[in-house]
């Protein structure tokens, strides 16, 4: 179970494989299968396409320079006396433009592209949400194939008693009473093991949800749940905080805030209008040439309040940033320290608990068909061979779901398990 593909690199390598995910998937599935149909598929990703579509509409819109104008003006005519028609009427003609002062433009294409990056890193986020979202159900299918297992084994276990009991109580040699226990039981194993299929069928369909789908047809996860490594030292994991989308959103929003500056600071100065073109007087049936020149007055003073708030809202954006960034850090250490523990309990279980636990429930099952041990005995050492076991697939699944919020925080990979 490759359970690093949280990490940014990763989330790129899926998102540019995109079109050849297959929305259904079946067989035996890994991680990167789900991931990869979950992107293709979500449909928290479709707005995304259409939201960007808008946004280069925008840029488009803010390329564009001031239009040119045609104006035509008649005067003295229509009137009364000798100016009721258009006997005396005076026609001008002209074309008028906007020179742009203070780079305007640049900045209104730099503030839609701002604009963009945001939606990217925004689009990043959700991608990360949901690819956090689905490691977390594809381990909870893989906890639960465990689950299915073990009760299995359980069921096996308390099989082979009641074989081992038959024989026993017909010779004599072991009361009624303790077969009655061990059929019990059998029937307590195997319902054990109907809520395990159940559980199991439920993680499925919660999988098979993220790619939008409600009847999984994949028919397992391909996992290795009980290995879990070791936790990367906490130094490394903290050094590359400031990738995750998380802080890398409030980057880019103060790039954007950054823009609006810059258009705010642009707007000091004021746009020179101009227009120019032909006057034809009637009165002395002559043409002349019209210009004008329009020059607004105390830009500086009307652009400051835009300034001021967006130096405010960076100011703002920064604070924001510092505060997510130290939370994020403190959760990230205190997790660490959660799969740190749960990396020693399971390795603890596989390497001491479960084998000492394993060769005395042989060792119990083997006297006790000889007479040495009572029926209480042999139950206790079977059931703690099964509480070992549980207690691993347990410890195993804190362990990569701990794991997976952390890179998930981190955006790094930890310890490279495949």
């Amino acid at each position: 179970m490759n359970f690093k593909c949280l990490t940014i690199v990763v989330c790129a390598t899926i998102a540019s494989t995109l079109a050849g995910a297959q929305e259904s998937i079946t067989g035996v599935i890994s991680l990167r299968d789900a991931l990869e149909t979950t992107l293709a598929a979500h449909p928290r990703l479709r707005s995304f396409p259409l939201r960007a579509e808008a946004l280069l509409g925008e840029k488009e819109t803010a390329e564009l320079r001031p239009a040119f104008r045609v104006e035509a003006e008649i005067e003295d005519a229509l009137g009364t006396g000798d100016i009721k028609d258009f006997t005396g009427a005076e026609a001008t003609l002209r074309l008028s433009n906007v020179v742009e002062m203070g780079n305007k433009r640049a900045a209104r294409v730099g503030l839609a592209n701002r604009r963009i990056e945001v939606l990217d890193a925004e689009q990043q986020v959700v991608e990360l949400d949901l690819l956090t979202d689905v490691v977390r159900r594809f381990i909870e299918v893989a906890s639960a194939q465990e689950l299915v297992a073990l009760q299995a084994r359980a069921t096996a276990i308390a099989e082979q008693t009641v074989s081992l009991l038959e024989p026993l109580v017909r010779a004599g040699q072991t009361p009624q009473l303790e077969l009655d226990r061990a059929n019990s039981a059998l029937i307590r194993a195997q319902v054990a093991g109907q809520s395990a299929a159940a559980m199991l069928a439920s993680a499925r369909i919660r999988l098979a949800n993220m790619w939008a789908s409600t009847s999984p047809q994949f028919v397992a996860v391909e996992s290795n749940l009980l290995t879990v490594g070791q936790a990367e030292p906490i130094e490394s994991i903290l050094a590359g905080l400031e990738l995750n989308p998380d802080i890398e959103i409030y980057a880019s929003e103060f790039r954007l805030l950054e823009a609006e500056l810059l258009l705010a600071q642009s707007r000091r100065q004021g746009d020179i209008g101009w227009s120019a073109g032909i006057r034809h007087l009637k009165e002395i049936d002559d043409t002349g040439f019209a210009f004008g020149v329009s020059i607004p007055l105390f830009n500086k003073a009307r652009a400051s309040g835009a300034v001021r708030t967006a130096r405010a809202n960076m100011q703002e954006m920064e604070m924001r940033r510092l505060t997510t960034l130290n939370a994020i850090s403190g959760e990230v250490l205190s997790l660490h320290q959660l799969l740190q523990q749960a990396v020693l309990e399971v390795n603890t279980l596989q390497q001491s608990v479960i084998p000492t636990l394993e060769t005395v429930q042989e060792q119990i099952q083997t006297a006790y068909a000889a007479g040495n041990y009572s029926y209480v005995e042999l139950i206790s050492a079977q059931q703690e061979y099964l509480d070992a076991h549980l207690s691993l697939i347990s410890s195993a699944t804190n362990a990569h779901k701990i794991r997976a919020e952390i890179e998930r925080l981190s955006g790094l990979p930890l310890t490279g398990q495949q």
